[in-house]
């Protein structure tokens, strides 16, 4: 199992709470990377950056995503956020800071009325939090603020902590990365 976690305004070790949680249902953690993204969230205000700094990290991310998959089909797993350090960092930095503010969005996802069930969100989600039934998407409440499903929807119809879509970030080698 190959772990592969983002961060953005603080460190932490995703990669080593994916792995943590991974290991409690038997899977064995090869590898892990850690990505930084934008410092902002697509549907809040939260921590803006200008767009130009965020496609800057966005790109440096794809690129990194990209070398990391080549460097683990020839053998090399990579290792970051699988330390005791990342560990402790991660603690201080991220989770015991977020742990009451994002509790409860685990079920708080949103399709307005402006969703055309195209099925992008339903199919992108790692989670499978959103099903796709008469056409039209329906979240569940196992939501992990990955915001896939809001970064790529086409009509903007999917909010999680805003009210309204301010910019979208998507990744170029994510659908590549599937098919790798």
């Amino acid at each position: 199992m190959i772990c592969v976690a983002t961060m953005g305004a603080f460190s932490g070790d995703g990669s080593g709470c994916a792995a943590r949680l991974l290991k409690k249902y038997g899977a064995e953690i090869l590898s892990g990377v850690h990505i930084k993204m934008p410092d902002s969230v697509c549907d809040s205000k939260l921590l803006k950056r200008q767009m130009e700094e965020n496609k800057k990290i966005i790109e440096k991310a794809d690129r990194k995503i990209y070398e990391a998959a080549k460097r683990i089909k020839q053998g090399d797993y990579p290792k970051e956020g699988l330390t005791i350090f990342s560990h402790i960092a991660g603690l201080f930095g991220q989770r015991l800071w977020f742990y009451k503010k994002t509790a409860g969005y685990t079920d708080q996802l949103k399709i307005n009325e402006d969703c055309t069930g195209c099925g992008m969100c339903a199919e992108i989600c790692p989670m499978k939090n959103i099903i796709m039934e008469k056409g039209k998407p329906h979240p569940g409440d196992q939501c992990t603020m990955c915001y896939r499903c809001i970064c790529n929807c086409p009509k903007q119809a999917i909010t999680l902590l805003g009210s309204k879509v301010i910019e979208q970030y998507k990744f170029e080698n994510y659908i590549n990365l599937t098919k790798m």
